[in-house]
């Protein structure tokens, strides 16, 4: 996806607003054991699964297997009876061919970043993950998901190149970075679970979430050129009418009351544009994100009836247009407004 030249660039440090908190471990092993795991697979578009990144341990079944090898050894051993050792050893047997198997599931594997659809905060935001396998087996029953994510099981064929989706629930609108990516598997017995952590250099842009309510009544104002139709409303007097119970007071022509003309009412007209403007100024009723929904709201609507519509912020214009090139770029205005300068 091509993002336009307003879009934070990688290079620049800058503050940017993610919908999910960053990595706080809470024991010191864990934050050892996270920045220890940081140096060895740093930030990357892609990563390969081999000895250098991959951890092994026992489950907890594993671990009931590992002390009932070693009470029937233990036994045997007592009581020199070779039957109950020769099934603890066994038992043990079991364990390392369980080892061996449960590495080689994940080793050899290959993990590309491709990108990410953009979402609606509040949604589950979905990133593009191309695997490859490079074993003569399949890779059976794996388990990923992000940081904080829904875990979800992939089986990948040998020697072929899959694409899976993996989702993330989006917070807040912004710049959401899933954080880092686990990997693992406890086949074929589960007894021993092989896992990865990767650092893949990947985020997704949010779009506020859209929020119905009402569209101010625009007049012809920021553009005298700009053409339309007149409505009523408006600032320029346009003439007088009977005065009916309802309106207001101060619109009424007290000049003719007083000279026993009558009791009429003054009149008011604008012209309202063409063009529909979704103007951060005009939805000054509202709180700064409300803001932002809402005119996302309007957005998908105008988008829907074929209107064309702009955008105007504080920093950026979009001028009116429709289809879907505009849609995101208004969109993402909107997601990413004053991420450059901070919490709005």
């Amino acid at each position: 996806m091509k993002y336009p030249n307003w879009w934070p660039q990688k290079n620049k440090r800058v503050e940017r607003k993610s919908s999910v908190p960053p990595v706080r471990p809470q024991s010191r092993v864990q934050k050892r054991f996270f920045n220890w795991i940081d140096k060895r697979t740093p930030f990357a578009k892609q990563a390969s699964l081999t000895r250098k990144n991959l951890y092994i341990l026992p489950t907890k079944t594993g671990m009931s297997f590992f002390i009932l090898s070693f009470l029937l050894w233990l036994i045997g051993t007592s009581y020199q009876n070779n039957l109950v050792l020769a099934l603890s050893y066994l038992l043990i047997s079991l364990v390392v061919v369980a080892i061996f198997h449960t590495y080689t599931n994940l080793a050899g594997i290959e993990v590309k970043a491709l990108g990410a659809k953009p979402g609606f905060a509040g949604d589950s935001i979905y990133y593009n993950l191309q695997v490859t396998g490079h074993r003569v087996k399949s890779h059976d029953s794996l388990i990923i998901r992000w940081w904080d994510g829904e875990p979800a099981v992939f089986n990948f064929p040998a020697n072929q190149v899959t694409q899976i989706e993996v989702g993330l629930e989006a917070h807040q609108r912004g710049i959401l970075h899933p954080g880092k990516l686990l990997i693992e598997t406890v086949y074929p017995l589960g007894i021993i679970r092989c896992w990865t952590w990767l650092n893949l250099d990947v985020s997704a842009i949010v779009f506020p979430k859209p929020l119905k309510a009402p569209f101010p009544v625009q007049l012809v104002g920021h553009n005298e050129n700009e053409q339309g139709e007149q409505v009523s409303g408006g600032e320029d007097f346009s003439g007088l009418k009977e005065y009916r119970a309802g309106d207001p007071v101060k619109h009424i022509s007290w000049k003719h009351y007083a000279r026993e003309q009558g009791l009429y009412s003054k009149e008011y007209s604008g012209t309202r544009n063409h063009h529909n403007w979704l103007d951060w100024d005009e939805f000054a009723h509202l709180e700064a994100e409300q803001r932002l929904s809402a005119m996302c709201y309007w957005a998908l609507t105008f988008e829907q009836q074929q209107t064309p519509y702009g955008l105007r912020l504080p920093s950026v214009k979009v001028s009116p247009a429709l289809g879907d090139a505009h849609k995101l770029k208004v969109l993402s205005a909107l997601a990413c407004f004053e991420l450059l300068q901070g919490e709005l």
